[in-house]
């Protein structure tokens, strides 16, 4: 951010820094509206003013994609868990595009205006508040361990090679409950330090460099979080921007840096004391929204939510189709290799290496197994099953072949990377 006057204080800016603000002003607030009316949306007519609002801007998306970028394919509006689709880039280009042209306008009309210092002011705290509500979500997930849960079962036998840049990144955030914690830990300080105006340098240099380094990781790991991760790196300069001359004499040139002059919203105290009371609110607000659905998280799909009965992974040693003993070929696709039951979904492992995804009932009262294709719910493997000596034995029927599984439970603290565990004193590097 190349401002480099410390605005608030000063009675006239210079044109580069006018028009600078101009821009950011314009296309910060396109990527932060409608927040923070989603915390009142309770009030008539917001709902269709926002849909209104997004359905345009929908409409000028898929208009500029073809007209203006030549994209040929058609984009996709859905939202599908990834926030670098096509439509997230044309947004920004939108985005961007309107900035411009505003920026130009406004410039025009508003020549002769000395300052924004107020309107710095506000637009700072709209800033602040929406990087503390979006620290505070990730940072709270992070600090519960929902984001990064637990290593699955089948991350724990799927070969190293076929993981997915992400997936690899996944597995390593989810392997260490301590630094999981750690960066959101990070997160919410960032938050919490943003909250106060005197704290909030502080707070805005954690999140350019928390936020820089998700955004290395999401680049580095081609995870699709590139676009907003780069975008809440940039607010964190937006709010650093009005004191780069101060942070520069301070820790580059070692020179006298004269407290911060911290202008007030209003003058009238009654006022002031209802900002305080909403301010209370807001936070509190967020506080307890974010710990309580974090808690919640938990026990839903956390690592406190309940477990199947056949939790695990399961080494198949026969298999058994229509009293036929299949060996185990490499090349067999019907063969199973292993059945991973997890919390979510469940797999079948072939000997070819070939996942089934399935979704799993387990009734452990009457020892029953439900094996349901994601696909298509009528495509079901049914089993009854009995233990015996850590052996497992599953028969039933699909599709008109009779099957009997013999399988042996593999201990998940049987893998290395489980029961390594943590070393004070290291000898020699334990690098396997």
């Amino acid at each position: 951010m190349p401002v480099t006057q410390d605005i608030n204080t000063q009675d006239s800016w210079k044109l580069s820094t006018k028009i600078i603000f101009r821009f950011f002003f314009v296309y910060l607030f396109l990527n932060i509206f409608p927040f923070p009316f989603y915390y009142i949306g309770l009030i008539p007519g917001l709902g269709n003013i926002f849909s209104f609002y997004y359905d345009g801007f929908e409409q000028l998306c898929l208009w500029s994609g073809k007209n203006l970028l030549n994209i040929t394919y058609e984009i996709s509006m859905q939202p599908s868990g990834s926030g670098d689709t096509t439509a997230d880039y044309v947004f920004q280009f939108v985005y961007l595009y309107i900035a411009v042209i505003a920026t130009v306008i406004w410039s025009i009309i508003d020549l002769k205006r000395s300052n924004y210092n107020k309107l710095l002011l506000y637009t700072r705290t709209l800033v602040r508040y929406y990087l503390i509500a979006t620290m505070f979500s990730y940072g709270f997930s992070k600090a519960f361990t929902l984001q990064f849960s637990e290593l699955r079962n089948i991350d724990l036998i799927k070969p190293f090679g076929n993981q997915s840049p992400m997936g690899l990144m996944w597995n390593f955030m989810e392997y260490s409950d301590t630094y999981t914690k750690f960066s959101g830990y990070a997160e919410i300080i960032a938050g919490v330090l943003l909250i106060f105006r005197k704290t909030t340098i502080l707070g805005s240099f954690m999140i350019v460099g928390v936020m820089f380094n998700v955004f290395m990781m999401n680049m580095s790991y081609d995870i699709p979080v590139k676009l907003y991760s780069a975008l809440l790196t940039l607010m964190g300069l937006f709010l650093l921007a009005p004191d780069i001359k101060n942070i520069l004499n301070f820790f580059v040139l070692n020179k006298t840096v004269n407290p911060k002059n911290i202008p007030q919203y209003f003058s009238n105290k009654k006022l002031k004391i209802a900002v305080i009371s909403i301010k209370i609110i807001v936070i509190g607000y967020l506080f307890y929204t974010n710990i309580e659905g974090s808690i919640a998280g938990e026990k839903q799909w956390g690592k406190k939510a309940p477990k199947s009965a056949l939790f695990g992974i399961y080494e198949v040693k026969e298999f058994i189709k229509n009293d036929d003993t299949l060996p185990p070929l490499t090349t067999d696709t019907i063969r199973w290799k292993r059945l991973i039951v997890d919390k979510r979904y469940s797999n079948i492992q072939t000997m070819d290496e070939m996942f089934i995804r399935l979704k799993e009932k387990t009734d452990s009262t009457s020892q029953t197994l439900n094996l349901i294709s994601y696909s298509d719910s009528t495509d079901i493997r049914s089993f009854s099953y009995k233990i015996k000596d850590s052996i497992y034995t599953f028969e039933g029927t699909y599709k008109c072949d009779n099957l009997k599984i013999i399988a042996k439970k593999k201990e998940r603290e049987e893998f290395l990377l489980i029961n390594r565990g943590f070393h004070w004193i290291n000898e020699n590097p334990f690098n396997r």
